[in-house]
């Protein structure tokens, strides 16, 4: 199966991704899962720099050759018709927006004729997805940039360390309006693991591994 996280800068895509993995793997130890590091756009919160997550959680990590060094330039030298050979289970995170979504255009043959999942993230706490008018308009960007439909979102609102379960509910309604307005199926709300919450509507757990200098 392959899963492309994409969404708005900042929606949480790095960490959704690698939670994501983690769980997969918890889930069937003996498969076989890697995260592809895609994000062209923002080589400053990349998913290459949770490689010790990954490791300890055993999940590979597939990321551009010159990932996290000096010469950090929007290449992708890797292929996901051969890594679909090698793994169960792929997550790709994707950069923000329609910019960061668009080499994903190359592999649409492909995606279009092997099982996968495209996941659209959304912080309705971020500026420029506070309604769910604006996410569904950035979705709609994403596509058109893909050139494939979005399968499926996750609502990752969040307000950081500040997080509780005000912002938690909020979310959720905001995500249930983009479901209805988009016919598209929220697949979870995400939670720190720091807040209790309980609801009716798909929850999942996740570990916090990307935070802002402000935030430490």
């Amino acid at each position: 199966m392959i899963y492309i996280i994409t969404g708005h800068y900042g929606s949480g895509k790095s960490t959704v991704s690698a939670n994501r993995a983690a769980q997969i793997k918890k889930g069937v130890p003996s498969g076989t899962v890697c995260v592809v590091d895609m994000d062209t756009v923002n080589p400053y919160y990349r998913t290459a720099d949770l490689r010790q997550f990954f490791e300890e959680n055993g999940v590979e990590l597939i990321s551009p050759m010159y990932a996290r060094t000096n010469l950090d330039i929007p290449i992708l030298n890797f292929d996901l018709a051969a890594l679909s050979e090698r793994f169960d289970n792929i997550i790709a995170d994707m950069g923000g927006d329609d910019a960061g979504a668009y080499p994903l255009g190359r592999y649409n043959t492909f995606l279009a004729q092997n099982e996968h999942e495209l996941l659209y993230v959304v912080n309705f706490r971020r500026l420029l997805t506070q309604s769910p008018e604006d996410a569904l308009d950035s979705m709609r960007e994403i596509e058109s940039a893909v050139r494939l439909p979005v399968t499926g979102f996750i609502n990752n609102t969040n307000l950081g360390p500040l997080t509780d379960e005000s912002v938690i509910a909020e979310g959720i309604k905001k995500a249930e309006l983009l479901g209805q307005m988009g016919n598209i199926p929220l697949r979870y709300t995400t939670c720190p693991e720091t807040v209790t919450f309980s609801t009716e509507t798909p929850l999942q757990k996740i570990q916090i591994l990307i935070k802002n200098s402000w935030d430490a």
